[in-house]
């Protein structure tokens, strides 16, 4: 620890006698010793340090009052007076002086020369720094082991909170991504915002409670910079492996047999239902879509790239897609970021599930300069069927009758006709019986295979609509390449 008085008392070499003082001054920590034979110190002193002299200019009481009253005021430590010089022992005027203001007096003995005092001090004091400097050098060594370990950011923040006696938290974008600002302590009287310096990566902030130790508060910030940024370019690159294969299963390059283990590689589970979305960057603006991260609340089971733009995949229990649009728009924001989202439909896992891909980029395509969201429905893809040149129209609907049409032609199993006839008749099983010639409960059966083998299920409004649309697409696109 730091030099004190008590332990200046302590040291045999020095031979210090205490001539007044109690407990708590004497504990108080020297941050050096200074020699001054001036009647007015003053100039000489800065508060802390250990004042020596032979009092070889102080004579008379009130020179002894006014040289102690210039000590105290300074903020001083205390006193060493070195006897044998000019005065044989301390005077009793300079003792009443520092006892009326609460100053250590120890006396130095004519043998001690006050450089051995000084050089003693000075010596303990930068044992102590160098001992610091060691100590927070092992302190930041552990918080970048705990960072690149298991428990990573949480860890270290857990860790930093014990070496600083705080809290710390930290948010990125807006949303506390560890730590937390919730706790429960008294001795917290407020909090400080400390921003963090990431790249691209968005805006983050290191939030820290106050009372508090800052030997650690910049390598902290340091650390936890660059920790974000290596986890934003991990980010990247995961979403662009998981871009090349939505992006295969948005130009048709799946197959039926591969699909759903592709798509399971980054995490759509087969059987599940999901939506897109698709953020697109606005030109020229700042900021870097592709390693924002996503907020928690939006819980999206997968993020990707692909051609330049950030898709977010949704689970259809993930609630309304407008409210998680204008979260992750919020988001955007929070990262200087402007940007623009479409909103796909609700598609099973499979290649239909393209479909939701499509009609959030068809939904962006329509967006005006001024509209930041926007939700492609379900009929606007009517209008791709004999408009849209880039768009796979006619392969899309392949992809949703292919299955009852390979049944048909394997099985007689009469699906498609089953299925056109549940369109005609809106879905009437009664109707669609007598239109067949056959009986109610194999209409039923009939549209359980339908729903097994494509995924989507005819007593569904969305998903009937889809299969008006690909068998309108089916009669209509083969007049248009005639």
């Amino acid at each position: 620890m730091v030099t004190t008085i008590a332990e200046l008392l302590r040291a045999p070499e020095l031979g210090l006698r205490l001539r007044l003082g109690d407990e708590v001054p004497l504990r108080r920590e020297l941050d050096w010793a200074v020699v001054t034979e001036l009647v007015d110190p003053s100039p000489s002193l800065a508060g802390g340090e250990l004042v020596l002299t032979t009092g070889v200019r102080l004579r008379t009481p009130e020179q002894f009052r006014s040289f102690v009253g210039a000590v105290a005021q300074a903020g001083s430590a205390g006193l060493g007076f070195g006897i044998g010089i000019s005065h044989d022992e301390i005077p009793e005027a300079l003792l009443d002086a520092a006892a009326s203001a609460g100053l250590p007096v120890v006396e130095v003995p004519f043998e001690v020369s006050f450089s051995e005092v000084t050089r003693y001090v000075a010596a303990r004091n930068e044992s102590e720094r160098v001992a610091k400097l060691e100590t927070r050098y092992r302190q930041r060594q552990r918080l970048v082991e705990l960072l690149l370990g298991d428990g990573e950011l949480e860890a270290m923040l857990a860790a930093l909170g014990k070496d600083a006696a705080a809290h710390f938290a930290v948010s990125l974008n807006g949303e506390i991504v560890a730590g937390t600002l919730e706790v429960d302590d008294p001795a917290v009287t407020g909090w400080d915002a400390l921003p963090i310096a990431l790249a691209n990566s968005g805006q983050a902030t290191l939030h820290a409670s106050h009372p508090r130790r800052d030997d650690l508060i910049n390598a902290a910030r340091s650390l936890v910079g660059l920790h974000l940024s290596q986890a934003a370019r991990r980010m990247r690159s995961a979403r662009e492996q998981a871009g090349q294969v939505l992006g295969d299963l948005g130009s048709g390059l799946l197959d039926d047999a591969s699909t759903a283990t592709r798509l399971e590689q980054v995490g759509l589970r087969p059987g599940r239902r999901y939506r897109m979305l698709v953020a697109e960057q606005r030109a020229g603006t700042r900021g870097d879509l592709a390693t924002m991260r996503i907020p928690n609340s939006l819980q999206a089971t997968a993020t990707a790239l692909v051609e330049g733009q950030l898709i977010v995949v949704l689970d259809d229990d993930a609630g309304d897609p407008h409210i998680a649009a204008e979260v992750l728009l919020a988001t955007t924001r929070a990262a200087g970021i402007s940007a623009r989202i479409g909103i796909g439909g609700v598609y099973p896992v499979g290649v239909a599930l393209r479909w939701s891909w499509h009609e959030a980029r068809d939904a962006l395509a329509h967006l005006g300069d001024d509209e930041e969201i926007g939700q492609a429905t379900r009929i606007s893809l009517a209008s791709l069927v004999l408009g849209a040149a880039n768009t796979p129209v006619e392969q899309l609907a392949r992809e949703v009758l292919a299955p009852l049409e390979r049944s048909d032609a394997e099985h007689g199993t009469a699906l498609i006709d089953t299925l056109d006839a549940w369109i005609e008749h809106s879905g009437a099983a009664a109707e669609v019986a007598e239109a067949l010639g056959t009986h109610r409960n194999t209409v039923r059966y009939r549209i359980e295979q339908i729903t097994r083998l494509t995924g989507l299920d005819p007593r569904i409004t969305d998903d009937i609509v889809q299969f008006a649309l690909a068998r309108t697409a089916a009669r209509l696109l083969p007049r248009r390449h005639a």
